[in-house]
């Protein structure tokens, strides 16, 4: 697809790529190390960053080398400055919204790790919640990080010491699996898993602690993602947390 800088910035692994390189040309290796996805996610990024225009490849010899192409996003400039005015007037709307999500982040100054914490209420009992984090086919209906994304694979082994399975596909057809091992099994009070991404994606090891709680018809849920390793990974969890629970949101409350 040609000059789409919209598709090309639409994710955080290709927007990450695109702050690499605004320091200048770099090789592949250093554009893409460190990025926590499969070799053939990256391959799948980097093409979409190059069918956008948005970055240019340069081979010498056996060298191949990254730079920007600041043309390419002068439409996306454009329309970001259109919008500006309208986003400020949105910024206390959106404050508001945050507030009643009750993300948070945690900095365990003892240990040097960062945790999570989102909390959500549903009008549901605390079995549905629970249910809706441990049947595959109900994970299969949210537990993606976008709303248009789709979750291609979902396998649970509920008992302390069995591993939960996900496979998340989002819109350009890249997938990513997440597993863990389970810690804690309550029903239908509290899960807990140590959490694995793919190789070597920051965060693995991690541990993630769920609580459910229903009072008088109505359920709070606490998600807490202890051990991340510093702040950038944090947000990255926080983010992708949060729009896994957002499709949670209207599966439970359709």
């Amino acid at each position: 697809m040609v000059n789409d800088p919209f598709r090309a910035v639409a994710h955080p692994i290709r927007r990450r790529m695109i702050e690499r390189l605004g320091n200048g040309p770099a090789t592949v290796g250093e554009v893409t190390s460190d990025l926590g996805v499969s070799k053939s996610a990256i391959t799948k990024h980097l093409k979409i960053l190059e069918d956008s225009g948005v970055v240019v490849r340069k081979v010498v010899g056996r060298t191949h080398r990254l730079a920007l192409n600041p043309a390419a996003l002068v439409d996306a400039v454009g329309w970001v400055d259109r919008q500006r005015a309208l986003w400020e007037r949105m910024f206390d709307t959106v404050e508001g919204y945050l507030a009643d999500k009750e993300q948070t982040t945690v900095t365990d100054t003892t240990t040097r790790s960062t945790a999570v914490r989102i909390e959500r209420t549903y009008r549901a009992s605390a079995d549905v919640l629970f249910d809706a984090w441990t049947n595959p086919e109900v994970i299969k209906k949210w537990w993606h990080a976008g709303p248009d994304w789709e979750t291609a694979e979902a396998a649970v082994d509920l008992r302390v010491g069995g591993h939960i399975r996900v496979v998340m596909r989002d819109t350009d057809g890249i997938e990513y699996t997440a597993t863990g091992v389970y810690t804690v099994i309550e029903r239908p009070s509290r899960l807990g898993w140590i959490w694995h991404g793919e190789d070597g994606e920051s965060g693995t090891g991690s541990r993630c602690d769920l609580e459910i709680v229903e009072h008088d018809g109505v359920t709070s849920v606490v998600l807490t993602h202890h051990g991340l390793p510093d702040q950038h990974s944090a947000a990255e969890f926080r983010e992708g947390w949060g729009l896994c629970l957002d499709n949670l949101d209207k599966v439970i409350t359709p």
